[in-house]
């Protein structure tokens, strides 16, 4: 599940600091320099230990042996035992009235390093203890190296779930595993119920999470009714939109924790059927695709499906995704129910694209019907991680292999960073993309030529969301800018009765470029900052877990960063935590274009 007044150091910055003295002449930071400027041969460095270069070889060289008989049952072990685990803890050890006890923990680790940092020493800024190979993204972020960590991993419960008030209160590591298992047996999910499962409900509210009904309510952001946030006094502040630490509110989301730490979020809930009934609607024309996307997305409440997505095989070729809540009769428990999810099914992605050869028997229109579990249709993307277990597990979808293998699941995306080598990274970045970038519907076939033209992978994920006007009249709202185009606004029953919003859409590109994958030449430095820099054209948004090339200004060029700046002076920020840019870029020099001599557009 990412600017300033303090802006952070660079790669350059701590290069130059180990290398070099005030005046730029070179001097050994091992103390073999001499100060008038002659110095004595340096130390060879000592050689690595044989099997450093033979465990690399093996790294690199077998990485699908590896993931195959070392990641996937390792990931598979770890769902057990930690299934078991969630379960035991669940059912008899969770806490929830020593929430104010585990608070007060996180209150008094930050008042002591406020109390150190206030009499001048050298502690550095505050990030949590969670480890960084446990982010969902592909990236292992590097910025807790400088950092003092405060332990809150131990914030992982559900505290309430407000049936009157249709609301859930949680920790921040709740993960949306644990909230399906709790709310949906009770009849109830998350308005924004985010589909993989490892994803924790502090990451999305405080960073930014979106799914198929987000063209109705907008992203998770929309549906977040308060904030509990420790600042770096140690103050423990309750933000809800409209009371006093209502800028605070609006500036959380896409902040990624570094205003303050979060220990509760109230978010809304939805009530839910068991099963969704799913249309499957082919297109064939890239222009039939977009106007079709954008005229469901644009329906009125009670006519726009309750879940609408689009999945992309190639350029002109594309299925749309249309799902509602229904009851459903034994007859068709007995018939029509796909439990998509199975080990033994086709990943759900590649049962989708049947729908461009296939003819509905009733109807004799193109695509099909089907109904759906909704736990199923929920996590529907987990057994596959999107798609890009078909580059880690090629023959993953072969009936064989799902049937005698499928139930191992699949690799976990921390542990394959745990056996990532620089080079991997690296290769992760220049052979391969993962990107996610949001721009207005209108936009939606430019972006799609673009990631043609740029990337030339499938399949590739479209979602529509609404964004929000909070700002009214006045001239900030948070990361996200006023929508330059209102599309509609909400009526009284509305996610936000009497606010203007715009229709946007995500692109998601996961996987390797067909230049690539054909051994041939493929820049992929070009590539990103001709999306990075279309994207600022259009005033969309790239999300920021991917590996993006953007510099310290093109950020602020793209995320409003007004109010931020204001908020995070105010609560007392600014030396407390890393600023956002800082605690999103990607960690790889490759990625780096602040440093001097790297061109920007």
């Amino acid at each position: 599940a990412q600017l300033p007044p303090t802006p952070g150091p660079t790669c350059a910055d701590m290069g130059k600091a180990n290398g070099a003295t005030a005046n730029g002449s070179a001097t050994a930071a091992n103390g073999n320099g001499k100060a008038n400027g002659h110095s004595t041969p340096a130390a060879s460095p000592e050689p690595a230990p044989w099997w450093i270069p033979l465990l690399h070889y093996v790294l690199e060289e077998h990485r699908g042996k590896i993931n195959f008989f070392i990641v996937l049952p390792l990931s598979f072990l770890y769902d057990v035992v930690w299934g078991w685990r969630d379960w035991v803890v669940e059912t008899f050890m969770t806490a929830p009235h020593l929430h104010d006890q585990r608070v007060r923990e996180v209150q008094k680790q930050v008042k002591e390093w406020r109390a150190r940092k206030d009499a001048g020493e050298t502690v550095g800024r505050m990030c949590t203890d969670r480890k960084p190979w446990l982010t969902m993204g592909p990236a292992t972020r590097t910025f807790k190296k400088e950092c003092r960590k405060i332990r809150c991993s131990n914030l992982c419960d559900i505290l309430k779930v407000d049936e009157d008030k249709m609301t859930v209160t949680c920790e921040p590591l709740v993960n949306m595993g644990h909230l399906t298992r709790v709310l949906l047996p009770r009849g109830f999910a998350l308005k924004i119920q985010i589909e993989m499962e490892d994803i924790t409900i502090g990451g999305l509210t405080m960073g930014l999470g979106m799914e198929t009904n987000s063209h109705r309510f907008g992203l998770i952001q929309e549906c977040v009714r308060s904030y509990d946030v420790v600042l770096s006094s140690g103050e423990l502040v309750h933000a809800t939109r409209d009371n006093e630490h209502a800028d605070l509110f609006k500036c959380l989301a896409w902040s990624c924790g570094t205003l303050g730490f979060l220990v509760a979020v109230e978010v809304d809930l939805v009530r839910v059927k068991g099963y969704v009934r799913a249309r499957y609607l082919p297109c064939y024309t890239l222009k039939e695709h977009c106007d079709e996307m954008k005229r469901l997305s644009l329906l009125p409440e009670g006519e726009t499906p309750q879940f609408l997505e689009s999945t992309v095989y190639s350029k002109d070729r594309a299925v749309i995704q249309c799902c509602d809540f229904v009851d459903v009769s034994w007859w068709e428990w007995l018939t029509q129910v796909n439990p998509v999810n199975r080990w033994y099914k086709p990943y759900y992605y590649k049962w989708v694209e049947t729908a461009l050869d296939r003819t509905d028997p009733k109807t004799g229109a193109k695509g099909f019907e089907e109904l759906i579990p909704i736990k199923h249709y929920y996590h529907r993307y987990t057994r596959s991680i999107f798609w890009e277990l078909n580059d880690l597990i090629p023959f993953g979808n072969n009936p064989l292999y799902r049937y005698l293998f499928g139930w191992l699941g699949a690799p976990k995306i921390a542990f394959l960073k745990i056996f990532m080598t620089k080079s991997i990274r690296e290769s992760v970045v220049t052979k391969h993309v993962v990107q996610d970038i949001i721009c207005p519907v209108d936009s939606m076939q430019e972006g799609l030529e673009l990631f043609h033209d740029e990337f030339d992978l499938y399949p590739l994920l479209v979602f529509p969301m609404r964004i929000y006007n909070h700002a009214g009249a006045g001239p900030h709202q948070g990361f996200l800018r006023k929508p330059a185009k209102v599309d509609g606004v909400d009526g009284p029953e509305g996610q936000h009765p009497g606010k203007e919003w715009g229709m946007y859409v995500d692109l998601g590109a996961y996987g390797i470029p067909q230049a690539v994958r054909d051994k041939k030449p493929w820049d992929f430095e070009k590539a990103l900052l001709r999306m990075e820099q279309w994207t600022r054209d259009v005033k969309g948004y790239q999300c920021f877990y991917t590996d993006f090339l953007l510099t310290r200004d093109e950020y602020r060029i793209m995320f409003d960063h007004s109010l931020y700046d204001q908020v995070r002076a105010k609560v007392g920020a600014t030396d407390a935590f890393p600023e956002v840019y800082d605690k999103v870029r990607p960690e790889l020099s490759v990625c780096d274009r602040n440093v001097a001599g790297k061109k920007t557009n």
